[in-house]
């Protein structure tokens, strides 16, 4: 009995489920009438789009295997040039710090300077350059700096007839001039310059590019030309006059007038005028 009770029992649920099943199917009816046409309607659809988009997938396949090798050599080249533009920088950081020991600095044109013989010595080389380049590196300067044309064009002509002694002063205090009138800093007063600079660029007011990031690096250097009096041998006056010495009068430097002197004193010049004025203020 019990077993029997239990497969009556068994057999309702089993009619029970049966009902159920038939009212889901009843229910459910209507979106499967609606799959199967979409199930019709799609697979011809993505058929078409395939076979359009085919010809074009070609083609990119095409373009991607003709260009890629085109697209790395680019690469390459864009990381090559880096490359060579920063060794470039830092092999005219060490030229500039190498100069700027010897007296000298650079212009407009010194990197591109292709002297027409080869020069024994950076004195020579520089002589070379400065004398070559003398009308346009005058030119700039007076271009730049109208409201001093009066003084550079007497400081140029004094260069121009041999008279050094009377030209060196007046390429110095221009030099010195130039700087404070745009960083209101004087050029030999201490590091006072390279803080100002340091400042600028800190605030945002400066941006630096890997050219001026050369020229700002004999800022940053001990220089000669503001050496203290006391720096009065002949190994110290063959690197560069003595500033200090000289605009003084003191008596261990009255031996400042030559050529070469002048000609230092006016790569300070040219140099101050291009990185004062036109990098860093952008005339």
């Amino acid at each position: 009995m019990p077993i029997i009770r239990a497969l009556c029992f068994t057999g309702s649920i089993v009619s029970d489920l049966d009902k159920f099943i038939k009212q889901i199917n009843q229910l459910t009816e209507p979106a499967r009438r609606i799959s199967q046409q979409i199930d019709k309607v799609i697979p011809p659809y993505v058929q078409k789009l395939n076979q359009t988009f085919a010809p074009l997938r070609h083609q990119a396949n095409v373009l991607s295997k003709l260009y890629n090798p085109l697209f790395e050599q680019v690469h390459s080249l864009i990381q090559k040039t880096a490359t060579a533009a920063k060794e470039w920088q830092t092999a005219r950081k060490a030229d500039v710090t190498v100069m700027a020991e010897n007296g000298w600095y650079p212009n407009w044109f010194t990197f591109f300077y292709q002297p027409d013989q080869e020069p024994n010595s950076l004195d020579e080389l520089m002589v070379m350059h400065l004398e070559e380049n003398w009308d346009d590196l005058t030119a700039k300067i007076i271009e730049l700096c109208p409201n001093r044309e009066h003084l550079l064009k007497t400081a140029f002509r004094l260069h121009e007839e041999g008279n050094y002694i009377a030209a060196i002063p007046l390429f110095f205090s221009q030099a010195d001039g130039i700087c404070c009138e745009v960083l209101k800093r004087f050029l030999f007063t201490g590091n006072d310059t390279n803080e100002k600079l340091d400042t600028l660029i800190e605030n945002g007011e400066l941006e630096v590019n890997m050219l001026l990031d050369v020229f700002l690096e004999p800022f940053k250097l001990t220089n000669h030309h503001n050496a203290g009096i006391s720096k009065a041998s002949v190994a110290h006056k063959k690197k560069a006059p003595n500033r200090n010495g000289i605009l003084h009068g003191h008596r261990k430097h009255l031996d400042y007038g030559t050529r070469i002197n002048s000609l230092k004193c006016f790569s300070l010049l040219a140099f101050t005028v291009y990185t004062v004025k036109e990098m860093v203020s952008g005339k």
